[in-house]
């Protein structure tokens, strides 16, 4: 492998990109999906070895699927992640279908030693058919912990730029000979997949016959140990003649899989009758039990336990965010965000934010109302976007608005990253992308930050507030905070922060010292001047 480029959204993708960076690897952090998807593809176009690292396919579709009709020179792999059980936001797209639209191999490993075998299979086949390939995940799959040996990476030096233009200029001239060939490379793929070893046929009772893919294999083993399975580790494009071989040699064939009926479909088109999607649920993630349940015959329990109720995400102790929200509320904006720094401000007590729907959306969502709105909402709304979210399309939205003249105020975060992460002067680009108003403001300065903003909603035209701060990534800023028991007259201004550190006490209010990032924060909110930094307290 030569490069990894990804964009880490989640948790789970960032140990991916951490895993990644070893010697030889140029590893990198992309500002968008569809960045380290076409990233990795001029890497591949340039003779090397490429791997994508998306939350989806959605956001680089059309890159992809101009990858598939160019093909790659150099292996070219797109992991994508799926969340079915919605652990890590509310999006539940399917890999596997965006797969087959876009008319790419997808490759889905059962567990954490199956997802190094597969990435290097998928790397070979990527190379011997010229195209990409998508290997889908899972966040269950991601966050599994199992011992796994990599072994030494062996170098692979690139090829170099080949001049093709019959297969890299994608004109409508070459439209119909491209679409040709993509069609005969599926059609022999799904050939390879009848005698592939990443499709496995284990026989075993001759009662029933199980068709699955990825994590869900592991759920039916568990459930039925004596059902006979067809492991599809190359799940796209479906191998039909094996499929049939397999239903042949069963009674009756049962498709187990998540989310969407997206094997079912496949199958009942290939002309095999099967059970499927209507005793199993199409939200949710399964388990041993809820397969058992389906496939067994075995009675489920009627009130079956209820899931605990999810908690709700809160900022970091110190969180430059945290900070911003308290501003914004206190303003009483409106304010539209993107769901990278939305979490903290969509629940009590801060509550600020009223709609976070993508990444980079909040400006163009600002603008949109703005547009149609007029004066209404001068004044009243506000988007908030992060330096990684603004980068990934927010900036767009932005230039749109600049020319346009429409009202709005958008606060672009600098700094909520880690250090060492700052990609972008921030204030320079909003002027370059024809903002007239752009302001910087020190959000741990509380009211310095709300009179900007309370001024910036009170000017015409479209207003852009640089908002600094620096990100605490388990560091202290000084001292931690005390409460002065004999002042403190239990207000709960400070709880109203929603700050981890800060807990409501027997006599006062109490800070939790070795939780406390030494922000100062609680200590701007506090009317009754009780909260001062260690032992500076009077």
């Amino acid at each position: 492998m030569s490069l990894v480029s990804g964009r880490p959204c989640s948790p789970p993708l960032a140990a991916v990109l951490a895993a990644a960076a070893c010697e030889g690897v140029r590893t990198e952090r992309a500002p968008s999906e569809r960045a380290a998807a076409v990233a990795a593809l001029g890497a591949s176009l340039a003779g090397a070895r490429a791997l994508a690292v998306l939350s989806g396919l959605e956001g680089a579709a059309d890159a992809l699927h101009a990858a598939a009709l160019a093909g790659a020179a150099g292996g070219l792999v797109v992991l994508a992640m799926d969340d079915p059980g919605l652990a890590l936001g509310p999006v539940r797209s399917d890999s596997r279908a965006l797969a087959r639209a876009l008319e790419l191999p997808c490759l889905e490993p059962s567990d954490a030693r199956e997802c190094l075998a597969q990435l290097a299979a998928a790397l070979e086949l990527s190379e011997r058919w010229a195209t990409p390939v998508v290997l889908r995940v899972t966040a269950r799959l991601l966050l599994e912990a199992r011992p796994i040996e990599l072994g030494a990476p062996a170098p692979r030096p690139a090829a170099g730029l080949r001049r093709d233009r019959a297969r890299r200029v994608l004109v409508a001239e070459h439209g119909g000979t491209l679409a040709a060939r993509l069609e005969e490379r599926l059609g022999q793929l799904a050939a390879e997949g009848v005698d592939s070893a990443l499709n496995r046929v284990e026989l075993r009772s001759r009662a029933l016959g199980v068709v699955t893919s990825g994590p869900t294999y592991q759920y039916v083993r568990e459930a039925l140990p004596e059902a006979s399975t067809l492991k599809l580790g190359l799940s796209f494009p479906l191998p039909s003649e094996l499929v049939r071989d397999f239903a042949r040699a069963v009674d009756r064939v049962a498709v187990v899989e998540e989310m969407e009926p997206v094997l079912e479909s496949e199958v009942r088109a290939a002309g095999i009758p099967c059970r499927g999607k209507d005793g199993l649920p199409r939200l949710g993630e399964l388990s041993p039990e809820l397969v058992g349940w389906a496939l067994s015959g075995v009675a489920r329990p009627a009130r079956p336990e209820p899931p605990a109720p999810p908690r709700p995400r809160e900022a970091c102790p110190g969180c430059p965010r945290r900070a911003l929200f308290q501003a914004l509320k206190r303003a009483r904006a409106g304010v539209v965000a993107d769901l990278a720094c939305s979490a903290p401000g969509v629940f009590p007590p801060l509550a600020v934010v009223d709609a976070a729907l993508a990444p980079g959306a909040a400006p163009a969502l600002a603008h949109g109302a703005a547009a149609v709105l007029g004066p209404r909402v001068r004044g009243r709304l506000v988007a908030l976007t992060s330096e990684e979210s603004f980068l990934h399309s927010g900036a767009l939205a932005l230039a749109q608005a600049a020319e346009d003249g429409h009202g709005a105020v958008v606060v672009l975060e600098d700094g909520a990253a880690p250090p060492g992460e700052r990609r972008a002067d921030l204030a320079q680009l909003a002027r370059a992308l024809g903002a007239a108003r752009v302001r910087e403001v020190q959000v741990g300065e509380l009211a310095a930050c709300e009179a900007a903003l309370r001024e910036e909603l009170a000017a015409s035209g479209l207003s852009v507030l640089v908002a600094r701060g620096r990100c605490p990534a388990g560091a202290r800023s000084g001292a931690p905070f005390r409460v002065a028991p004999e002042r403190c007259n239990r207000c709960g201004a400070c709880l109203r922060l929603g700050c981890p550190a800060l807990a409501e006490g027997t006599a006062a209010m109490a800070i939790d010292g070795p939780r406390c990032a030494g922000c100062g924060l609680c200590a701007q909110v506090c009317r009754a001047g009780a909260i001062a930094r260690g032992e500076a307290r009077a």
